[in-house]
């Protein structure tokens, strides 16, 4: 019972982990370099120092 309790627990936190993976940004969409506003699927958000915002794009 308790094997089968781990294995439960097990695929849903693997569950989870590819939910979280997806609910990223995609290029062009509205980014900080904080992440505040969610991060970018690419990784890289270009704001410019002087931009409250910037942009997801690849690098």
């Amino acid at each position: 019972m308790k094997l089968f309790l781990f294995f439960v627990v097990a695929i849903m936190v693997l569950i989870a982990g590819m939910a979280q993976a997806q609910n990223c940004l995609s290029n062009g969409a509205t980014c900080t370099s904080t992440g505040s506003l969610g991060n970018c699927c690419s990784g890289f958000c270009l704001q410019q120092p002087n931009q409250s915002t910037g942009v997801c794009q690849d690098r």
